[in-house]
Formats: structure tokens, C-alpha cells, sequence
């Protein structure tokens, strides 16, 4: 079959109107088997072959225990593959400190033996830009080599919906500088306390900058106007209200949801003198405005730092932030829609815990409108989460995750460069059309032929029994790409018709043409429309 007669086949079983996927359209007598492989597909990255089978033996709940508690699980895999990016261990203060050394050897640093003085200025520069941008280049391949290969799945999968929660975008100029403490602040705080998370976060540089509450200074008086110039230049009195604004409506209480635009400004006046010197937090206290506030009908007195640390507790701990965080991550793990009593059941553990979201995210996991057959097969996968999961189940080895990076920019979703606060959607509806899927299956053929740069499959546990008997081509769906389950009949039609053209001439092909038909039938299932369901 000719490249673009595979598109054409790909394409219709894309767009054919068969409707939403429920379980039930995937046969499997055991009921049990289908819920480790649901659990596997919301709380991991795609299941390798053997991960259904490991998970059974283990069991649900001591499975769900192991991965919360994922400093306990060796990752010897992943910390090979990242070990030569520097920048993931370094503080911001390490960071801006680097750069201050840099600019100064850029400015009176010696030329090196035969080199004028412009190409030395040329050098310096390139230099300079080099480790400006390097965090920004390292720290999303880091996360792209964490969600493939990592053992601890389900904090890579939490860590996804963390950093969108929370998101910050790196290409918002000194954001990338601080970007890879942010993001060990979110695998660190996914799975303590919501307050502590919250409060990380407010005060972390990456997000301080990124939504400006670093210049974000108390009203000047008359007074104080007349004096400028001779006491505080760093004075402006501009209030930012942008940190305020996000932290109720995407952080804590959800969107108009007990509050006004009266609020906003009070909480931002709260949040004054939260700023950045050095590559860390610091508060100033001549951008400080003083007075008491009321936010939410609750009263703040004036005072320094402590002031907006109540303000982030009482919005941690206000009834409505578990219900909007609860049901944000009810709708990430269950379903677009998620079950009210799921919601509410959660709820009360988040209440009796105190914001514990390792009690949080196990609850959801644990409960059994998470299993019910409404709930499986229903949420699509971002580009994100398919990326991985094609590299995951097909067993890729990445040496660069460059070419990656590119397809999911194609795709709409490159790694931290969401400009919007609210981060990636992973809603069905903002992901499943005609165009971004037809660039999923380009994806999918391309990284089965080795056209993904940095990537390679031809020595994927895929094509090991390529010679052994025709029924290796049931190895896709029995033990790899589809874990045991059966696609329905629109996908299975014309993968049997293929499979029983091969099979016919099974003893007369070469290894390269069996492989050739191998790809073919992977990039088949890895287009189809299960495929692209979790």
C-alpha cells in the first residue's frame, strides 16, 4: 500500500462519524482486567507490554500506594537519559548568578589567541544567548523524557495537569530562567498539602514574573509623587492586577465565584511588595500598600509578607477552592463530565485531610464511578499525552526530544509556551478535529519509520518476531499498542483485510517488506480513533 493511500485510509476512519467510544464497544470478559487497563490509561502514559499483567499481580490499590509515593521508585532509566542537562538541578539564584558571570566575560572577558575584538564580542554573545536560552531547551526535553520512560508514571501524569493548573509560559523573557525550580516545585507539591503547593507557587519567580506581580507596587500618594526622584526611583505606583485576578479564578475559587472586581483590587493591594531580587522571593516593603483589605468579605489587617500568606491560606482552605480543584481534577482523571458523586464523595476527603492531595488523587482512583464502563474510553488524549503514548507502546528510544518538541508545535501544544494562564485544555472538544489529527497520523507513520529526528523504533521489541509466524501481526493488539483490547469494527475491518493479504504471502516476502507491512498496520491502529481515546 501506497504512503498516500494509507493517508486516505487513515483520514476516513478518522472522520467517520461513529460517534463517542465507550467501553462497550471494546470486548473483554474480565472485568477486572478492563479495570487495570483503564487505570493504566489515565494514570500512566500508555501501558508497555506487561504492564496489565504486573498491575493484576500487584493489585489496584497497592499499585495507586507504590506510585504516591514515587521517591520510593528507582527511575535509573530516566536520570540516564537527562544526566548531561545541567540546568535541572540549578537554584534561580545559581542561574542569575551564572549569567551575571557570563555578561561580565562578555564585556571584558580577553580574546582568545587570533581573535580580534568583534569576533571575541561575537563569541562572548553567542555564548551569552546560549545559556540564556539553555533552561528554556533543556527543561521541556526533560519532561518529554520523564513521561516516556519514567517508572513513576502517575506523577508525571499529576505533573501534567499540575503545571497547567499552574502554568507559567518559558518564553515570557526571565520566566526561563527560573523555570526549572518551578518545575521541581510542582513534582515536589503534587502530592502534599494544596496550601503548601499554592503558596509555593505564588511566591516562586517563574510566576511572579510571568504574571507581573514582581512590579506590582502600591499607589503613590500626592506627596510621595512630589518626592520621587530623590528618595525611591524604583517607585512607580502602578498596581498589577494580574496575579490577583488568576489566583482566584484559575488557582483556587474558579471564575465569578465569590467575588467582584472589588476583590481583585484588594487582593492585589494584599499582594504588593511580592517581587524578586536575585533570582528569588523578596519582599519589598516600600511597594506595600498599607491599610486593611477585604477580600471576600473577609478582613486583612496591614502588615508585611504576612499579610498576603494569610490571604493565600484562607483562599486555600475557602470551601470553594476544593470544589473547583476537585472537580478540575475529577475532569483530568474520570471524564469530561465527571460524576457528581465522585466530586462531592472527594470533597469530604479533601476536607478531612486538609488539602491532602495524595489523599485527593488516590480517592478519585479508588472510586467506583472512576470504573464505571461510562467513564472508560471517553476522554481524548492532547497531543501531549498522545505523543508519549505512541513513543511509550512502541517502544522508541529518544536521544533528542528536538524533533518532538517541533511535531507537538505542529500539533498545537509545545511543552511550557502556553501564553494563556489557563493553561492546556484537556477537553475532548478542543482537541479532536479532522486537522490536528490528520498531523497526529503523520506523527504516528513518521516515528515508525524512523522520520521523527533524535527518534529511533528499529530496535523496538515491535519487530523482534517479524520472522517467526504470521500471527506476529496479532502481537499489535494482544500484548503492545492496544494491551489486549480489541478497536471496534471500523478500525478492525481494514487492519483483518490487511493482516489476510500478508498472511497469503507471508513465506514469499523479505524482512523489509515485513517490516514495511508492520508499520503499515501500527500506524493503522495508532490513527485510529481508540487510539486516540484514554
Amino acid at each position: 500500500m501506497r504512503t498516500t493511500a494509507l493517508l486516505c485510509l487513515v483520514t476516513a476512519l478518522l472522520v467517520a462519524p461513529a460517534g463517542p467510544l465507550h467501553a462497550e464497544d471494546v470486548t473483554d470478559a474480565d472485568a477486572h482486567t478492563a479495570k487495570v487497563r483503564h487505570l493504566l490509561r489515565r494514570a500512566t502514559f500508555g501501558a508497555r507490554p506487561g504492564d496489565v499483567e504486573a498491575v493484576k499481580k500487584m493489585g489496584i490499590e497497592a499499585w495507586i500506594d507504590r506510585q504516591l509515593e514515587p521517591q520510593t521508585i528507582p527511575d535509573p532509566e530516566v536520570e540516564k537519559r537527562i544526566e548531561g542537562y545541567t540546568t535541572l538541578k540549578m537554584s534561580p539564584e545559581e542561574f542569575v548568578a551564572r549569567l551575571r558571570g557570563a555578561r561580565m566575560t562578555t564585556d571584558r572577558g580577553p580574546p582568545k589567541k587570533g581573535e580580534n575584538r568583534i569576533e571575541r564580542a561575537r563569541r562572548s554573545q553567542a555564548e551569552l544567548n546560549r545559556l540564556r536560552n539553555q533552561a528554556a531547551r533543556e527543561v521541556p526535553r526533560a519532561i518529554l523524557m520523564e513521561a516516556v520512560y519514567s517508572e513513576r508514571q502517575l506523577q508525571q501524569v499529576m505533573a501534567e495537569f499540575w503545571r497547567n493548573h499552574f502554568n507559567v509560559d518559558i518564553t515570557k523573557d526571565d520566566v526561563r530562567y527560573y523555570i526549572p525550580d518551578y518545575e521541581r516545585v510542582i513534582q515536589r507539591g503534587m502530592f502534599g498539602k494544596f496550601e503548601d503547593l499554592l503558596m509555593s507557587t505564588a511566591k516562586h519567580p517563574a510566576m511572579l514574573f510571568y504574571l507581573d506581580n514582581h512590579v506590582s507596587q502600591a499607589p503613590m500618594a500626592r506627596a510621595e509623587k512630589v518626592r520621587q526622584g530623590r528618595e525611591d526611583e524604583s517607585r512607580t505606583g502602578g498596581l498589577n492586577e494580574n496575579y490577583a485576578r488568576e489566583l482566584m479564578e484559575l488557582h483556587t475559587v474558579g471564575a465569578d465565584n465569590g467575588y467582584d472586581q472589588d476583590d481583585v483590587i484588594q487582593l492585589s493591594l494584599v499582594l504588593t511588595g511580592w517581587s524578586i531580587q536575585g533570582g528569588k522571593f523578596t519582599f519589598r516593603k516600600n511597594y506595600h500598600a498599607r491599610g486593611k483589605k477585604v477580600v471576600m468579605k473577609k478582613t486583612f489587617k496591614s502588615g508585611d509578607v504576612d499579610e498576603g500568606e494569610a490571604v493565600i491560606k484562607f483562599l486555600a482552605k475557602h470551601k470553594r477552592t476544593r470544589q473547583y480543584v476537585v472537580g478540575k481534577m475529577a475532569r483530568f482523571l474520570q471524564a469530561d463530565e465527571p460524576s457528581e458523586k465522585l466530586v462531592e464523595d472527594v470533597c469530604k476527603v479533601w476536607a478531612k485531610t486538609k488539602g491532602d492531595l495524595k489523599a485527593v488523587t488516590k480517592a478519585i482512583l479508588m472510586h467506583d464511578d472512576f470504573y464505571a464502563k461510562s467513564s472508560m474510553l471517553t476522554k481524548a488524549k492532547t497531543p501531549f499525552e498522545y505523543v508519549v503514548s505512541a513513543m511509550r507502546v512502541t517502544g522508541a528510544d529518544v536521544k533528542d526530544m528536538g524533533g518532538v518538541m517541533q511535531r507537538l508545535g505542529d500539533m498545537g501544544q509545545p511543552v511550557l509556551r502556553q501564553e494563556d494562564p489557563t493553561g492546556y485544555s484537556d477537553a475532548a472538544v478542543d482537541w479532536m478535529d479532522t486537522g490536528v489529527l490528520a498531523v497526529r497520523w503523520q506523527f504516528a507513520f513518521d516515528l515508525l519509520n524512523n522520520r521523527v529526528p533524535g527518534v529511533r523504533t528499529d530496535g523496538s521489541a515491535l519487530y523482534e518476531h517479524l520472522r517467526q509466524k504470521p500471527e506476529v501481526w496479532e502481537y499489535l493488539l494482544q500484548d503492545s499498542l492496544f494491551a489486549g483490547e480489541r478497536p471496534g469494527s471500523l478500525t478492525m475491518a481494514p487492519f483483518r483485510r490487511r493482516v489476510n493479504g500478508v498472511r497469503r504471502n507471508y513465506r514469499k516476502m523479505r524482512i523489509a517488506e515485513l517490516r514495511k507491512e508492520f508499520n503499515i498496520l501500527a500506524t493503522l491502529l495508532l490513527g485510529s480513533p481508540e487510539f486516540q481515546r484514554q
